[in-house]
């Protein structure tokens, strides 16, 4: 088959990367495009994944519209001149309309709800298959199919992913130390409109909490100033993860890097403008699973003295590892669903194998890969 994965955020490179590598093992034809956002393209060339990035960052909201036609207009461009029998994409507004004009079956992975992400309007209607996690907090009828997972298992389920403490020694942190990850958002998302992340004061406040504990390593999307007592991220992209899972605890406004802690079983406190009762339902999920604890931005000091809490807990890594095994006694592995959803009618390729080959190749990766710029 010739499928179509498009790439619109970095984080679609780690949800997508052990399909494109399992299906092309398999003997398919894979055609990854994207748009450059943060580090996207960087992860594409660490993981060596064949793409091509149509277009670059918008420059400010004014541009965000024209990049946004531009994008769909190569798309289809490079769509026609394929004929692809799948478009495969998450929150894919162009892979969808797209998919309709070439006359290919989009499956589109979203996890965030249309009251917080509006621009899944764009997408939903013209999506053939659409899949949610089964935490979901909506519901769209025919066509939209639900599974017990998280997009982040698809690359950070034991079956996929394993924290290599050697990474973190070739790049001068000891696994065994203290330490703990803040990541600030940039806040310029299409659904960001009107929302703030946390105060300065509070910032400074959690960075004196951290830092009286151990090592601080900061990621800001915003390329601010780093805070006074931190340092900035000490591994390239691709090793993120692992630093993530040797952590003793992870602050964060960034549901992503916030949810991917959580389920590495890393402590995680989340700090933002989405949190509360109309939260996202992967959140609502973790948050009684007990894997990230979820404040709004209105509620600061409260996440503060819970994290000093965490911070001088002793029993903090042992309690967050059984909750996450509790966790993956009800989870799947991501990628091997995507597959089976995409392989139902031709001879799927032989499970586990892919993930392994991957697994020796980011430790190559790791070594390739840029710093996060900061």
């Amino acid at each position: 088959m010739d499928i179509i994965i498009t790439i619109q955020h970095a984080a679609n490179v780690h949800l997508f990367k052990h399909v494109v590598r399992d299906l092309e093992t398999a003997g398919h034809d894979v055609h990854v495009f994207g748009r450059e956002k943060g580090v996207t393209g960087k992860l594409l060339d660490a993981y060596d994944i064949d793409h091509e990035l149509l277009c670059g960052e918008p420059d400010g909201w004014l541009g965000l519209g024209l990049t946004q036609l531009r994008y769909e207009y190569r798309l289809l461009r490079r769509a026609r001149a394929i004929e692809p029998d799948y478009i495969v994409s998450s929150h894919g507004i162009a892979a969808t309309h797209v998919a309709k004009l070439v006359v290919a079956e989009s499956h589109v992975y979203i996890d965030t709800e249309t009251a917080i992400n509006g621009g899944n309007r764009l997408t939903l209607p013209f999506a053939d298959v659409l899949y949610t996690p089964d935490n979901f907090r909506e519901g769209y009828g025919d066509g939209h199919v639900t599974y017990p997972g998280y997009h982040e298992l698809a690359y950070l389920h034991p079956d996929r992913f394993e924290p290599d403490p050697s990474v973190l020694r070739r790049n001068d942190v000891d696994p065994d130390e203290r330490y703990a990850v803040i990541r600030f958002g940039a806040w310029n998302g299409n659904h960001d409109v009107g929302k703030e992340g946390i105060s300065p004061s509070a910032r400074r406040r959690i960075v004196d909490v951290l830092a009286d504990d151990g090592r601080v390593f900061v990621s800001d999307e915003g390329d601010g100033p780093l805070p006074d007592g931190t340092e900035p991220l000490p591994v390239p992209p691709a090793a993120f993860h692992h630093l993530l899972a040797f952590a003793d605890v992870v602050v964060g406004e960034v549901a992503t890097t916030t949810l991917e802690a959580g389920l590495l079983g890393t402590p995680t406190v989340r700090i933002s403008p989405f949190a509360g009762a109309d939260d996202m339902g992967k959140f609502d999920e973790l948050e009684a699973y007990g894997l990230v604890r979820s404040f709004h931005t209105s509620s600061e000091t409260d996440a503060i003295e819970t994290l000093e809490r965490i911070v001088s807990d002793p029993t903090a890594d042992e309690t967050w590892a059984d909750r996450r095994e509790a966790m993956l006694e009800e989870k799947i592995d991501v990628t091997a669903y995507v597959l089976s959803r995409l392989l139902a009618d031709v001879d799927e390729p032989t499970p586990g194998a892919p993930a392994q080959a991957e697994r020796e190749s980011e430790s190559d990766a790791d070594e390739r890969g840029e710093p996060v710029p900061q």
